[in-house]
């Protein structure tokens, strides 16, 4: 007790500077609260894939028919070089990238072949423009996708002095690798699977049946807008 008698005059002291440390507290609290922000957030860069873009596209394509006549079969296979143009737009969504793509492809010609009942046959898809739904997994600068859609493509048979000409809509699956080269500049691999008719129909008396798909391996270019 004596003691702290002795050194009663300190408490006012200890108090005064806990007051003291408040104080300065609640004032720099208050220059935060109203003052300028220590923290200003920086925005998120641009996302690599997201946004339209549009495409040159060239490769190997093969469309192979089968001609049924009279309980008799025959497939006429013929590979061209096709090209085309396409473009679409991409959506970041969580993970992933969304989008929809449109193109319009050049086949190649007709393939012309023995039948075994009706004799020379002429047959071949020289055009298809498509849509699809793709969705890709972003891995840096490299992008893997798949793609499922609808195709509208030209077919034409010439059997028995009559040649018939007609666009079938069918299903087109596929997908690919795409790489980011630059900023703006991407180039792929896209293989396409497409669904083209499957019709039977009278030629100059005999029923005929055909039944139609193509596929393709396609490098492309496209630019980001």
């Amino acid at each position: 007790m004596r003691g702290l008698r002795r050194h009663w005059f300190l408490e006012p002291l200890i108090l005064c500077g806990v007051l003291a440390v408040l104080l300065s507290g609640a004032h720099a609290a208050d220059q935060r609260s109203y003052g300028e922000p220590d923290f200003v957030p920086v925005a998120a860069p641009a996302s690599l894939w997201a946004g339209p873009y549009l495409g040159f596209e060239a490769g190997p394509s093969q469309t192979v028919t089968d001609v049924k006549a009279n309980g008799r079969s025959k497939d006429l296979s013929r590979v061209d070089a096709a090209f085309g143009l396409f473009g679409g737009y991409n959506w970041d969504v969580s993970r992933i990238v969304l989008g929809v793509e449109g193109a319009a492809t050049y086949l190649g010609g007709r393939e012309r072949s023995k039948h075994p009942t009706l004799g020379t046959v002429e047959t071949g898809a020289k055009w298809t423009v498509n849509a699809k739904a793709r969705a890709g997994l972003p891995l840096g600068s490299f992008m893997p996708y798949l793609s499922v859609g609808v195709a509208a493509t030209e077919h034409s048979l010439k059997a028995n002095g009559k040649e018939k000409s007609s666009v079938s809509l069918g299903p087109v699956v596929g997908g690919g690798l795409e790489v980011a080269v630059q900023e703006n500049w991407r180039v792929r691999a896209d293989y396409s699977l497409s669904g083209i008719v499957d019709d039977r129909s009278k030629f100059s008396g005999t029923t005929i049946s055909r039944n139609s798909g193509n596929h393709r391996i396609m490098l492309g270019i496209s630019r980001a807008f």
